[in-house]
């Protein structure tokens, strides 16, 4: 009797998680639409997910909204600088992959550099998003401890890259590649499904800075 009670509650929750990503996924591609949001809409998403993994706030539509328009002038100066960079560093590597195809040896380690400097800056937008949604600060101090905890908490960094680069580069190529009918789950699934995986990592981050 307990054994099925407790296998109905976890298909309960199974199927509330579900609905939360969908719902979020919709929340995030909406809110990201105008492209210099999508710090914001990251950022909102990010704080759901910390707040329901972590079994508080209310309706998690208004926890969504409630933090994409308290941090959307600060996320948006954020996402605007890291993305003028995104394009400098892709810029770049077109250039060095260009330069490969012509001949050149020395410009495969430029290429090498280029997207060395790309998952550093991913890194850098995951940490500072996740700060951004959970502590109040300038947007100084928010870089400076995005970068902070990264360094200092390097095992469980090493562990958020490897879900970013599994959930949002490897699985999708390998769905639109050998199993197209799969990548509409992806669409669906995949960015919430990350920031979901990665606020328990962060829980974990947060948990000496927040109070008993």
């Amino acid at each position: 009797m307990k054994n099925d009670i407790y296998e109905k509650s976890m298909i309960i929750e199974l199927g509330e998680t579900i609905f939360h990503l969908m719902s979020l996924n919709i929340l995030w591609i909406l809110c990201s639409l105008p492209i210099v949001t999508i710090g914001a809409s990251t950022t909102a998403l990010n704080y759901t997910c910390i707040k329901l993994r972590r079994d508080e706030g209310d309706s998690f539509i208004k926890m969504f909204f409630r933090s994409f328009a308290q941090n959307i002038r600060q996320a948006l100066i954020l996402w605007t600088g890291m993305l003028a960079v995104l394009i400098i560093l892709f810029a770049f590597l077109i250039q060095m992959i260009g330069n490969i195809n012509a001949g050149s040896r020395i410009s495969v380690f430029g290429a090498v550099f280029a997207v060395f400097l790309m998952i550093l800056l991913l890194l850098l937008f995951t940490f500072t998003f996740f700060v951004l949604a959970r502590f109040e600060n300038t947007l100084g101090r928010t870089l400076t401890n995005a970068v902070y905890l990264a360094i200092h908490h390097f095992p469980i960094t090493v562990k958020i890259l490897g879900t970013e680069l599994f959930l949002l580069i490897i699985l999708p190529f390998f769905l639109w590649t050998y199993f197209p009918y799969g990548f509409p789950m992806f669409i669906f699934f995949g960015v919430p499904l990350t920031a979901w995986l990665l606020a328990k990592q962060f829980n974990i981050i947060f948990e000496e800075f927040i109070p008993e």
